[in-house]
């Protein structure tokens, strides 16, 4: 199981745009790939923005890590007394297919409550890592975890310091919410065209 702190911030820019202020800032481009999520919830559970921390609190990803690895991944969040998420915890295990899956979830009882397609971008500076991720239909968010992935140095031991971490940057970010989530954005999406 892995755990830690997670902040995320939608961008008030493209890709293109981010990609090159970063750059300019002595990042560079660590890793890139591509993924494809699949959120599964109990077929009982109301799909509703109201039902959102619920629904949130305990899921399954189907995840496709295109050209590298597929897994089922079950994601729980811990929160503070604010209601903010401050922990998220994952249990994967690896999978061949992502469809046979599908269908294997079908049958325990959940059903797709929405499907999130991310181009990532992680870019370091050798300080800090920094996600950048174009979520098809939705815009760019980016995110920064407490641990690095190749860096031994974190990037804040609050959710405060992360912030400031990123803030730091001085990129065109949405600050009134550090807790942007891709999956709430979605859902509200999908919500809307059901209507």
């Amino acid at each position: 199981m892995q755990e830690e702190m997670r902040i995320s911030l939608k961008a008030n820019a493209t890709l293109d745009e981010i990609r090159e202020r970063l750059l300019n800032l002595g990042f560079y481009v660590q890793e890139e790939f591509q993924l494809n999520d699949i959120y599964m919830i109990d077929k009982k559970e109301e799909i509703s923005l109201e039902n959102f921390e619920n629904i949130f609190s305990n899921y399954i990803l189907i995840r496709e890590c295109v050209g590298k690895k597929n897994s089922l991944v079950l994601r729980k969040r811990e929160k503070n007394e604010k209601g903010e998420t401050l922990r998220h915890t994952s249990t994967k295990c690896p999978i061949v297919s992502c469809n046979d899956a599908y269908c294997l979830m079908k049958q325990l009882g959940y059903t797709k409550l929405l499907t999130l397609n991310v181009h990532n971008i992680v870019f370091s500076n050798d300080k800090n890592e920094i996600c950048v991720q174009n979520v098809e239909g939705l815009g760019v968010y980016i995110e920064m975890n407490q641990h690095n992935i190749k860096i031994t140095k974190n990037n804040g031991d609050t959710i405060e310091e992360m912030i400031t971490n990123l803030t730091s940057y001085d990129l065109p970010l949405d600050t009134t919410n550090s807790r942007a989530t891709k999956s709430f954005d979605m859902l509200k999406k999908v919500i809307e065209e059901r209507k």
